[in-house]
């Protein structure tokens, strides 16, 4: 068995620790490879503190709800404070499990914020690469470790939530947009089209509209359009070039379509946006 850890504190107490001088803290982390035993662990009571458990291979058996369920790679699983743990590893299915515990006042908000649930989320190689880093800064405690661990668990909440957004979601059509807006923030001057986007995704014209919208809650051209403005409000915040070469660069062919755009978007038309910022970000010599 191999079994590696990292704890915040030198002193360590089978039902953990509670903090509620803080938001949120890690109090240990661990991974654990079992090969030549098996394991069983029994905490009728619980901790008081959080558990998330990661099985990254193989499978481990838990007791929830009055009957034991296998839960294979990939598989999330929380418990909450107060709430029985009893679970066992075999080593013939060649489990490697990752778990954190942590404590704090707002754990729940947090837990809720990124949908942290009993779940699957597939197997993510980037996700044990974070419960590793935190197990190293907790046993080297360099400066400022507790927080780089709050920071990368913060990592380890978010992608998980982003991995079951994807497995929620189809994938390749998920990373044909994702690419696109990529491309779309380097190349926002070219001229593109609702139909050029869908031929960049390789998806058809009606269905890449709808996903696009789904996906960033926009349209595909109010996107571009909104990217667009942005940077023809950093040009004219610079006060060196005219509207028409300003729109231009942005990629409008005709100034006043490009003045509609940003007047529709920003609430003022791009002259008056010019003179305002000119005026309010002009020292004055007295």
């Amino acid at each position: 068995m191999i079994d590696i850890s990292g704890h915040l504190r030198n002193e360590r107490r089978s039902i953990g620790y509670v903090d509620t001088s803080t938001p949120i803290l890690v109090n240990c982390c661990g991974w654990q490879i079992f090969k030549s035993r098996d394991y069983i662990q029994k905490r009728s009571g619980g901790r008081l503190d959080y558990q998330l458990i990661y099985v990254y291979k193989g499978t481990g058996h838990y007791f929830l709800n009055g009957e034991w369920m296998s839960l294979s790679a990939g598989n999330l699983l929380l418990f909450r404070p107060w709430e029985p743990q009893v679970y066992s590893y075999f080593a013939e299915e060649k489990p490697e499990i990752y778990w954190i515990h942590f404590t704090g006042t707002e754990c729940e908000s947090i837990i809720s914020k990124y949908n942290i649930q009993n779940c699957y989320i597939g197997e993510n190689n980037s996700l044990k690469n974070l419960f590793r880093d935190i197990i190293t800064e907790l046993q080297l405690k360099k400066s400022l470790f507790e927080d780089i661990v709050i920071n990368e668990f913060f990592q380890i909440l978010i992608t998980i939530c982003r991995s079951r957004q994807q497995l929620l979601m189809p994938s390749e059509n998920n990373f044909s947009i994702e690419r696109l807006i990529l491309q779309l923030n380097q190349k926002y001057m070219d001229k593109w089209t609702v139909s050029s986007m869908a031929d960049y995704c390789k998806l058809g014209e009606s269905y890449f509209a709808h996903t696009f919208k789904k996906h960033t809650g926009v349209s595909p051209m109010r996107f571009l359009n909104e990217l667009r403005i942005e940077k023809a409000r950093e040009l004219l915040f610079s006060g060196t070039m005219n509207i028409s070469t300003i729109a231009s660069l942005v990629g409008y062919d005709d100034p006043l379509y490009f003045s509609r755009v940003f007047k529709k978007l920003v609430g003022i038309a791009p002259q008056n946006f010019q003179q305002n910022e000119l005026r309010t970000n002009t020292p004055e010599w007295y």
